[in-house]
């Protein structure tokens, strides 16, 4: 903690230095105000430089840029983010500040969305489609008290468009990529039922009045998996090569919204729609003689069927002519199915085609609301709130990697209030103190508090110090497997407690221009903490449980530069991070307990954009480094039920690199992008952390994080009157 602190003190004092050499400069500098406007973790919409959080912000723009489909494919540019793929399913899963999914809270217009593990954590990233989206917010750190469960290494937020300026207005896209160098248009005389990746959609939006506008889209991803050394699900040699190393999904996303505003008063209703089927293609080819000598091969495959189901209705109204309410109520299902059958590869038919089985299904119910501008003063406002959630969840007693020793139909509930003030001051200083308590049926009480405030150094400059707690409620898996069999014993434990966590940051910013020279600075340096980890203990053997065992610690400081000139934008950001776990349990022996120092690793990225207005052309470059990791693993091997073990695994760097051009035509009617992503062709690196299927070991080897370079053409057509 002497480190941190040291550090956030150094950089106060800096700032304060590089200040008092610059006032001669002070004068000079026309300071222009940022366009973007935020809505995570504030009182109402305002924009980003007066945000008392520092909340992040991927552009529309940047998401054209980038062609991006899915969430997964934007968000792994971003410093202190990253997404982990699965080879297997293709799912995405996010890893930020060094901690998984289950640690950041995936919103879509303030709701968290539904998933096999909890409510808005976990979430898999390629189901989350960009259609109709706004913009991307980010806010990193803890903030327990706007947000609760879940929310200990930050939030992201997916804001959708909310209205439009013309009475109608189409938008119909197209687009081609391949799938490493794997692409066909064309097979069986089929369109898309080959190789590579096939995406089209459709979004119409209608300004019925000055009051209502309606919404309506469909977008359909068709990923037909990635081959590699695999032959195909058509391959029938008995050498274990049939398949495919990515298995082939295809997700369908439909959408519609009805929104409503006149005068204090304004609504929207959302329904969206998600379907998803992913084909395994077993990798045993086993033959079947008929009588009379007739031989065949088969296999026995499965699909794999997700559905999911979101109702969203907000309310914002002004009651009693000043408050301020904005009030969000969600229903959500999600349902995850499974059918085997055989498939007769010469003859090219299915045979003993199954019932589908059932084996997760969760019903949510959610709603958050806020009372806010409790006084007509300005520099003083209060923000009173309430949140409710109600899972049900069920799980085959065969479901998935994990397994459970019956079904389960369990009932997790939680509701919470939570209270913050702002106060602004003459002095260029804004305070936010805020308090949460959460009650569960499940666990007992919890609270966090928060304290943010904002500094305003000078007009064009500003410093920010948060601090603020949240707590994680342990998953359905943890909670309750049960699977024993001859190779695993893998127990949960209903008596979990809730894991309890804090972080502290600060954060410095500088926006100045000079003519048409614009630049903004920002540095910032965070402390997370959390306690109780949740972790897969190992007691020997094929011995393992759930169990609240350890305490993991991340600090560091990152800078983000972005200088614009004229039509030239250009991004640089770097970041310095180290994390620290402490392993221990009163199950080992006296002597085994693990506390290692500070590990180290680096992240840095940069951005390019040039824009010729005379061609509607933006030429876009995007890169990132993700240095060389490290974690202690439980030594699963060498552990036994007396002594516990631990072994530094260690995890290879990485380049990213994507690069694109987009064209409009026609005054923007019609646009044109095309790219390559992972220009640097990165398949595989070295991870000993890597834990296969079973959990049955340290087993560490060659992890495949992508496929290798691809390339995309994306068209475009927008359609105004």
């Amino acid at each position: 903690m002497k480190k941190v602190w040291g550090v956030c003190y150094a950089l106060f004092l800096g700032s304060q230095i590089a200040y008092a050499q610059q006032d001669e400069l002070i004068d000079s500098i026309d300071y222009v105000g940022l366009e973007d406007v935020v809505i995570t973790g504030q009182f109402s919409a305002q924009s980003v430089d007066k945000s008392i959080y520092q909340v992040e912000v991927i552009s529309s723009e940047d998401i054209k840029n980038q062609a991006g489909n899915t969430i997964a494919d934007v968000l792994n540019q971003n410093l202190n983010i990253q997404i982990n793929p699965s080879s297997g399913s293709g799912d995405s899963q996010i890893t930020m500040m060094g901690l998984n999914g289950s640690y950041v809270k995936v919103l879509v217009d303030n709701i968290p969305l539904v998933s096999d593990s909890g409510f808005g954590n976990n979430i898999d990233l390629t189901k989350i489609n960009l259609d109709n989206v706004e913009r991307i917010e980010i806010v990193k750190g803890s903030m327990g008290v706007d947000y609760g469960n879940n929310a200990l290494a930050g939030i992201i937020n997916i804001i959708t468009k909310k209205t439009a300026k013309s009475d109608w207005k189409i938008n119909f896209m197209v687009q081609e990529e391949t799938v490493g160098k794997e692409y066909d248009w064309y097979e069986d005389g089929g369109v898309g039922k080959g190789k590579g990746r096939h995406i089209q959609a459709l979004d119409v939006s209608k300004k019925i009045s000055n009051n209502w506008y309606i919404n309506a889209g469909v977008n359909r991803n068709d990923f037909q998996g990635f081959w590699g050394v695999k032959k195909g699900k058509k391959y029938f040699e008995q050498d274990n090569n049939r398949g495919y190393e990515w298995l082939p999904k295809e997700q369908w996303n439909t959408y519609g919204s009805l929104h409503f505003k006149k005068g204090n008063f304004s609504a929207f209703y959302k329904l969206s729609y998600l379907s998803e089927e992913i084909n395994k293609y077993d990798s045993v080819v086993k033959s079947r003689v008929f009588p009379g000598g007739e031989r065949t091969f088969f296999a026995s495959d499965r699909d794999y069927f997700t559905k999911r189901w979101t109702h969203h209705l907000n309310l914002n109204a002004k009651l009693f002519n000043q408050i301020k309410y904005n009030g969000d109520f969600s229903y959500q299902t999600q349902e995850r199915k499974f059918q085997d059958y055989e498939y007769d590869i010469p003859a090219r038919t299915e045979t003993l085609r199954k019932d589908e089985n059932i084996y997760l299904s969760t019903k949510a119910y959610y709603s958050r609301g806020t009372f806010t501008n409790f006084t007509n003063r300005k520099d003083l406002d209060y923000q009173l709130g309430y949140e409710l959630d109600f899972n049900k969840g069920f799980a085959n007693a065969f479901a998935d990697s994990f397994v459970f020793d019956e079904n389960l139909d369990k009932e997790i509930g939680s509701y919470a209030g939570f209270v913050s003030a702002e106060i602004h001051t003459n002095s260029g200083l804004s305070l936010r103190p805020g308090f949460r308590a959460s009650f569960s049926n499940k666990f007992k009480p919890q609270f966090s508090y928060s304290l943010s405030s904002k500094y305003d150094l000078t007009d064009h400059s500003s410093i920010r110090a948060v601090i603020g707690t949240a707590n994680r409620y342990p998953d359905f898996t943890e909670l309750y497997t049960y699977q024993v069999d001859s190779n695993h014993n893998i127990l949960g434990d209903e008596n979990l407690t809730p894991e309890n966590g804090y972080s502290t940051s600060i954060q410095w910013n500088n926006r100045s221009r000079f003519g048409n020279f614009r630049m903004e600075n920002n540095v910032t340096t965070l402390y997370l903490d959390v306690d109780d980890k949740i972790d897969l203990v190992n007691f020997g053997g094929a011995n393992y449980r759930f169990m609240n065992i350890d305490k993991y610690k991340t600090w560091g400081i990152s800078t983000d530069h972005r200088f614009t000139w004229n039509r030239l934008s250009l991004g640089l950001g770097a970041s310095l991070f180290g994390e620290s776990q402490t392993l221990s349990s009163q199950t080992y022996s006296a002597d085994q307990k693990t506390e290692d120092e500070y590990r180290y690793h680096f992240q840095g990225n940069a951005s390019l954009n040039y824009q010729i207005p005379s061609w509607a052309t933006t030429f876009s470059i995007y890169y990132k480094y993700t240095g060389k990791s490290s974690q202690f693993l439980l030594d699963y091997e060498n552990s036994t039920q007396e002594n516990t073990y631990f072994t530094l695994a260690k995890r290879d760097d990485f380049n990213m690199l994507d690069a694109s051009i987009r064209k409009g035509f026609y005054d923007d009617r019609f646009e044109v992008t095309i790219g390559a992503r992972n220009i640097l062709d990165v398949t595989s690196i070295d991870d000993d952390a890597y834990i296969g299927q079973g959990h049955t070991g340290t087993g560490g080897g060659n992890v495949q994080l992508f496929y290798g370079r691809s390339y995309f053409l994306k068209l475009v057509y927008n359609l105004e009157f």
